[in-house]
């Protein structure tokens, strides 16, 4: 099982590789990345933070844009052009596909963020080198880390949702209308909570439960959003992080569990 699952994962990762979109995207990256240069030389102070807090942006914005504009695509066209007829008349269930595709994206997601974040950590260590040291005061290597690694366990949860949203729809433009729609209210639903628990809306039981039930229905994606802290050299505790990763597998492993019951009682057409 496990072979044909990574059978499946480096097929796919093969084919998002060769998608133009890809090469698009890493150069709009490569792009923003130099432009960090021009824009901290503007400030005189603190520019070790508008650097980490710029390189880091770039990485995020990276992951999101192979997300929605390549990983969606790779499931939506194997159903599209059949291809997806030859994959399961082989000994290879519906299961085994799904969590491939999975490892298949996510692979493709983690190398570029590897890559990227390398990238941007080389762009750092430019800005500093031309850089009087008092801007750089506070600036710390391993928050940068971190803060790479925080990123990485969001798309680890945001993947496996626009796998679930690709398991009962052919349609790409509908997967990413609602993986977009779970990014957004995954990084705005604490400020909403929070908002509403000030104002004093959330009077009563029956408000009370709906909104704390969208709280587990809807995974917290602003928890993985870490670069003010890192900007600043605060490193999250190590508790802090166990918890946060062991989060989105959970998340990740629901959404799995989710895609894999509805593509395998799907009729595919």
């Amino acid at each position: 099982m496990i072979r044909r699952i990574w059978y499946l994962a480096a097929l796919t990762f093969r084919e998002g590789i060769r998608d133009r979109a890809v090469v698009g995207v890493v150069g709009i990256a490569l792009l923003m990345f130099l432009a960090t240069i021009a824009i901290t030389s503007i400030f005189g102070y603190e520019v070790g933070k508008v650097a980490m807090d710029l390189n880091l942006s770039v990485v995020a914005f990276t992951g999101l844009l192979l997300c929605f504009f390549v990983n969606i695509n790779l499931m939506a066209k194997d159903i599209d052009k059949r291809t997806i007829y030859c994959v399961l008349s082989k000994p290879i269930s519906r299961a085994e596909y799904i969590l491939g595709k999975y490892a298949g994206t996510l692979s493709l997601i983690l190398m570029s963020i590897i890559l990227l974040s390398g990238f941007g950590a080389v762009m750092i260590a430019l800005i500093k080198w031309i850089t009087p040291a008092v801007g750089f005061k506070g600036f710390s290597w391993g928050c940068y880390l971190q803060a790479v690694l925080y990123q990485i366990g969001m798309f680890i949860i945001l993947n496996s949702a626009i796998i679930f949203f690709s398991s009962f729809t052919s349609s790409s433009f509908l997967t990413l209308l609602y993986s977009l729609a779970t990014y957004i209210v995954g990084q705005t639903i604490e400020e909403v909570i929070q908002f509403l628990k000030k104002s004093q809306q959330l009077t009563g039981n029956v408000r009370q439960f709906f909104w704390h039930g969208l709280e587990f229905i809807f995974p917290n994606l602003s928890a993985f959003d870490i670069k003010v802290f890192a900007s600043h050299g605060i490193l999250m505790t190590h508790t802090h992080s166990l918890s946060l990763f062991l989060y989105s597998v959970l998340y990740a492993s629901l959404f799995l569990f989710l895609a894999i019951q509805i593509f395998s009682r799907r009729e595919l057409k």
